[in-house]
């Protein structure tokens, strides 16, 4: 898997996507899932490998479900 299929690096586009389509700073997102702001911006760049259960609340926050964000994730992989 290269850098551009590296899941943490996928994983973040996925999460910047849907927050951005929400119209959501990463201050507001940080805010809603009581995470730091600072947090956010590694998760979104890769730089943070998290646990499945702060998928699960970044997915509250972003009122998604986790399930969606996989699917995203295997969508992005199979097209790189």
């Amino acid at each position: 898997m290269n850098n551009r299929n590296d899941i943490d690096t996928v994983l973040g586009r996925v999460i910047k996507e849907i927050r951005l389509s929400k119209n959501l700073s990463q201050e507001k997102l940080a805010e809603i899932g009581e995470f730091e702001r600072s947090y956010i911006s590694k998760v979104e760049t890769g730089a943070r490998k998290i646990q499945f259960v702060t998928l699960v609340r970044l997915a509250q926050a972003l009122e998604v479900k986790p399930s969606d964000i996989v699917v995203k994730i295997e969508q992005l992989i199979e097209l790189e």
